[in-house]
């Protein structure tokens, strides 16, 4: 092999794993610092402090493990009820979802029928339309608020120029499987950084299970593919100059998907929809605004190409080892984490190859046709 093909094989081999480090290393590290530097002075641009009245959005389907322990949730709200709208969407449910809700209907909790099993994203859109709330706070059946929530997450917006506040979600895990345990322990990282870029007032893309916007300021959301609404929602947020922020106190709590296969699914729908729309998130990569750029380029998109990055990482790696040993230890230690992993040897390691490879697949499966609409339900612990 000629010196300058190994030149550029070298040259590759470093960048791509500078790439890694910084998405997974580098970036959660330096965040805080980053944050501190940049972080936004609050605004004298204040609108005035009346209570504003807010609609709460839930679509479900199949709900009926977890819906009415949910309404009883949202009744115990501390938020005066002459300022809170409950719209509860039904998309097609087979189950006693619609049954359940019907018993509230004299509590302030008001159903929406779909005609037709058509999706959440389709359902989010007609529920949009019907909300007469200012703030629009969406959130998952299964998730279980704090009672303060509502006040903690309408706060933000007396700044004309925050659009979106993103609730606190903790989740844990009562499944004992090695995914769950991952992804419990991957969300508490995921929060703390979402913790630094609300300090920016950059939050990169919300949690779809617990989040408020302004209601002139939603996007209808695509129904042709699935798309993680709250990723596309905020990110338009973002792109119409309006900032994102994060509050800690306002929580809410979730189970992870029941077995393992589940949690795994799951992360395939998400790297899909992810994919499916990558294109419409690309103005976030805008060099004219810098902070925000480098945020999603580390938070969102490195992390989406990881095991593109690993694969690339991996095939350089093979040719260098036959000539420098150096790249025979990179190249040992590569295998010795994928076998750690691939034999459940190291838990963590195990999770990050399988949401890797869920990733990987959903990449794929973004360019083949979807079929539009209707639900994937994963059964969850708590129920």
């Amino acid at each position: 092999m000629s010196e300058q093909i190994l030149f550029y094989l070298q040259i590759s081999f470093w960048v791509l794993l500078i790439l890694f480090v910084h998405c997974y290393v580098l970036f959660p590290i330096t965040l805080p610092f980053v944050s501190e530097i940049f972080k936004r002075k609050e605004t004298e641009n204040k609108a005035d402090c009346d209570t504003p009245k807010v609609s709460i959005l839930i679509s479900a389907y199949n709900e009926e493990a977890v819906i009415e322990r949910k309404i009883q949730n949202l009744l115990e709200l501390d938020y005066p009820k002459d300022k809170l709208e409950i719209l509860i969407g039904d998309d097609g449910s087979t189950d006693k979802t619609v049954e359940i809700v019907e018993r509230y209907k004299d509590q302030g909790i008001t159903l929406v029928k779909a005609p037709q099993n058509a999706g959440k994203a389709a359902m989010l859109n007609r529920l949009e339309k019907k909300a007469s709330g200012e703030i629009l706070l969406f959130c998952d059946a299964n998730t279980m608020l704090f009672p303060n929530v509502v006040r903690k997450l309408t706060d933000p917006f007396k700044d004309k120029k925050i659009g979106c506040a993103c609730g606190h979600l903790i989740l844990t895990d009562k499944s004992g499987t090695e995914l769950g345990r991952g992804e419990s322990a991957y969300w508490d990282l995921e929060s703390e950084i979402k913790k630094f870029e609300g300090m920016m007032d950059l939050l990169i893309g919300g949690n779809g299970a617990l989040y408020a916007i302004r209601k002139e300021l939603y996007t209808d959301l695509p129904t042709k593919k699935s798309v993680m609404d709250d990723f596309f929602v905020t990110t338009k947020i973002l792109q119409k100059g309006y900032y994102c922020t994060f509050i800690s106190s306002a929580i809410g709590a979730e189970q992870t998907s029941k077995e393992t296969i589940g949690e795994y699914r799951r992360k395939v729908r998400i790297g899909r929809a992810n994919f499916n729309y990558l294109l419409s998130y690309l103005p976030l990569l805008n060099p004219f605004r810098p902070l925000r750029c480098y945020l999603f380029f580390s938070h969102k998109i490195l992390r989406w190409f990881s095991p593109h990055i690993f694969i690339l990482l991996f095939l350089v790696n093979i040719p260098l080892a036959w000539y420098f040993s150096l790249y025979r230890i990179s190249l040992g230690i590569l295998f010795g984490f994928l076998l750690v992993g691939v034999f459940k040897i190291i838990p963590g390691a195990y999770y990050f190859l399988s949401m890797n490879m869920a990733m990987l697949k959903g990449f794929f499966l973004s360019f083949g046709k979807e079929k539009s609409g209707g639900w994937t339900r994963e059964a969850r612990t708590d129920e």
